[in-house]
């Protein structure tokens, strides 16, 4: 454990600040720490705060809370006399956790006062350490992650997500960001990372109204200097927002009604030629059903949708071609995603199945 007269090694970080109510009878020494930057493997290491009792009679210290279970107070549950000094060490844990911390300790006195004890530092992480959080490597930068989900979010509203990244390097980086979708801003704690230090990125994820329904991926750079690009994946569930409809509006809506939720294309030769099947969509509701988007991620899958909304009452027919060339998994199970203005059930899905000879 490194007590507080031995240097810090590494880079310096920033000046600590201190704040709260000192106790009317005790003159502190110091409220403040700074380790700098210092390696994990180095262990625990600790700081001790000072302070002499000035008053006219004993005070007592009667709790010492920190804010993380990293850090641990030892003192003193003796009284103090008046001119005597006494101490309380702050011993933190750098075990598991790279990057720049400050943590604070509260200190209540037999007197009602209290006073706020602050440690700073910057933890250097050992190798196991940052590659079991960072496990995607640029170059001297370590990523926690390279697929961002949003879950669903509704046009016109946003969604906001984070990453963070890591710098194992002994040099500061400026990373950026390239090939980012309209649809989405990234912003960043600070451009410039520090040795040691972690960099955290808001990812906010805003569709407009030209913005596609159901699924929607992209794939975005994360660029450090030197460095092949990482490719991140973006993905979200993208729904139109009914929130706003009246009661009227709502008992008018259109009503979707699928002919089948499965499509079985039977027993088919990979080496043989496409398969076609088609199935109907109803509208049984007040008012016109509109087509907003039918899809599959299936790339061996081809849709034709020959209109692209519905009267009340009306029927139209979809037509899903698949071409089982180079099929090599043991049985075809896709989906294909139906989207349209029912407000009640605006996203339907519809089973793809075969099996090959």
């Amino acid at each position: 454990m490194r007590r507080i007269g031995r240097p810090a090694r590494g880079l310096l970080a920033a000046a600590a600040i201190a704040v709260g109510c000192c106790p009317a009878q005790a003159g502190w020494l110091e409220t403040e720490h700074n380790f700098g930057a210092f390696d994990e493997d180095d262990g625990k290491v600790s700081a001790c705060f000072r302070f002499v009792n000035d008053g006219a009679e004993p005070i007592e210290i009667e709790h010492v809370a920190s804010s993380c279970g990293c850090t641990v107070p030892e003192y003193s549950r003796q009284p103090i006399a008046k001119g005597d000094t006494a101490r309380i060490t702050a011993v933190y844990n750098p075990t598991g956790r790279p990057g720049r911390f400050s943590k604070s300790l509260k200190v209540k006195f037999s007197d009602g006062s209290t006073q706020r004890l602050l440690i700073e530092g910057v933890v250097i992480g050992a190798q196991n350490t940052v590659r079991s959080r960072f496990p995607i490597a640029v170059g001297p930068v370590r990523m926690r992650r390279d697929m961002v989900t949003f879950g669903a979010v509704c046009q016109g509203h946003i969604k906001a997500q984070y990453t963070e990244v890591y710098n194992a390097s002994r040099d500061t980086v400026v990373p950026t960001w390239s090939n980012v979708p309209k649809y989405l801003r990234i912003k960043a704690a600070s451009e410039a990372i520090p040795p040691g230090e972690q960099g955290t990125y808001s990812m906010v994820l805003a569709p407009t109204a030209s913005t596609p329904l159901g699924i929607v991926t992209d794939s975005i750079s994360f660029n450090v200097p030197g460095q092949e690009p990482v490719k991140v994946e973006i993905a979200a569930i993208v729904e139109e927002d009914f929130s706003k409809l009246s009661p009227k509006q709502l008992a008018e809506a259109p009503a979707i009604a699928l002919g089948t939720d499965m499509i079985d294309f039977g027993r088919f030769a990979t080496d043989g030629q496409p398969v076609s099947r088609t199935f109907t969509i109803t509208n049984n509701g007040k008012s016109t059903l509109q087509i907003r988007r039918i899809y599959t991620s299936d790339p061996r899958m081809k849709v034709e949708v020959p209109f692209r909304q519905l009267k009340k009452g009306k029927t139209g027919k979809v037509t899903v071609t698949f071409d089982p060339t180079g099929f090599t998994a043991p049985l075809l199970n896709s989906r294909l995603q139906v989207i349209t203005n029912d407000p009640n059930l605006s996203q339907t899905t519809v089973r793809l199945v075969g099996y090959p000879q």
